[in-house]
């Protein structure tokens, strides 16, 4: 394989921020390409009037040494907090700011081009052109990369390959196609005073309706008493998702009602098509990889479809393929 010196990267959630960072040590020029405004993916922040929101990833955990010494710089740096220990006694961290601390961070650092979506994929012996559709109709733009790396959900990557014409291997490709997301309906909600949850403000919840509840106040992340960020159970999800926003919200209020010590003064929905992973990659393969690579098409993904749903798992799958690309088996 020819010595790499540029890479792009699509999706600035924490896979591809940290493989950014990672090929960056090695002076390969790195474009980082977001369809959103912002960074962080799935570790969401939303605002409503004065009100912090984690709308996405409530918290990480670190059991992989590696992660555990990244989260330990973060913390030093005062860019997560301890919240809780969970169930397995492991820390549960958040973002000081909420969940897109971190990312912000790191993607200020990096070359992102932020709200700009990717239209057509071209590999050929000169490496990738990938043409984008940036918001609010400007100009569509291209870049030149040696490398692609794809970090959005992989039903998304195998669109956008399928529709560039960019043929994978048979074998590989319908193992890809065997990926799966469970969906997951989050509401915000304002409260006209303390939630009243539990120290220390978390419920994971086994609920027909609810998967859980969250107090953005009592985490530390939002100044005003009462606001609380809840995400329903995969049924639900499945059964609601195309219910007319008002009803999906106020069902996840009533469920949530019996939990709660305050009424609420307004509330908002988001939809996650592609929350947590069911099935990963090649998830019964002995000797799998957290990432999927091929040499011959210069190209790799990443992400919670290849190493599982914490954003630790999301986090290594980034870096390990990065390290593959710097330095091939």
């Amino acid at each position: 394989m020819t010595e790499v010196e540029s890479c792009i990267i699509v999706g600035a959630g924490i896979a591809g921020l940290l493989a950014a960072q990672r090929l960056m040590r090695y002076d390969i020029k790195v474009t980082l390409i977001e369809k959103s405004r912002g960074y962080g993916g799935r570790m969401a922040v939303k605002t409503i009037g004065d009100s912090t929101f984690d709308a996405g990833a409530q918290f990480m955990t670190t059991r992989d040494l590696i992660f555990r010494e990244r989260v330990e710089s973060w913390l030093a740096q005062g860019e997560v907090l301890p919240w809780y220990p969970g169930p397995l006694r492991n820390m549960r961290y958040v973002g000081s700011h909420g969940m897109t601390t971190v990312p912000n961070r790191i993607g200020k650092s990096l070359d992102v081009r932020l709200s700009e979506r990717v239209t057509k994929l071209r590999f050929g012996k000169k490496g990738w052109t990938v043409t984008t559709e940036p918001h609010g109709g400007k100009e569509k733009q291209t870049y030149h990369g040696d490398w692609l790396i794809l970090t959005p959900p992989v039903p998304q990557c195998l669109q956008l390959l399928g529709d560039s014409k960019i043929e994978l291997d048979y074998d590989e490709e319908e193992e890809l196609k065997k990926i799966t997301y469970m969906r997951c309906l989050t509401v915000m909600a304002q409260l006209n005073g303390p939630s009243g949850l539990p120290n220390p403000g978390a419920m994971d919840l086994n609920h027909d309706v609810l998967r859980w509840i969250g107090d953005n106040h009592m985490k530390g992340i939002c100044k005003t008493p009462g606001a609380i960020t809840i995400h329903s159970s995969p049924k639900f999800a499945e059964a609601y998702w195309d219910r007319p926003e008002e009803e999906r919200i106020q069902a996840m209020l009533t469920a949530a009602k019996p939990f709660i010590k305050a009424e609420v003064v307004e509330a908002t929905g988001h939809r996650w098509r592609y929350s947590d992973p069911i099935r990963i990659y090649k998830e019964k393969h002995p000797f799998r990889k957290p990432y999927f690579i091929d040499e011959s098409l210069n190209l790799g993904m990443a992400g919670d479809g290849f190493n599982g749903p914490r954003i630790e798992a999301a986090g290594l799958s980034g870096m390990e393929l990065a390290s593959t690309i710097i330095s091939p088996l």
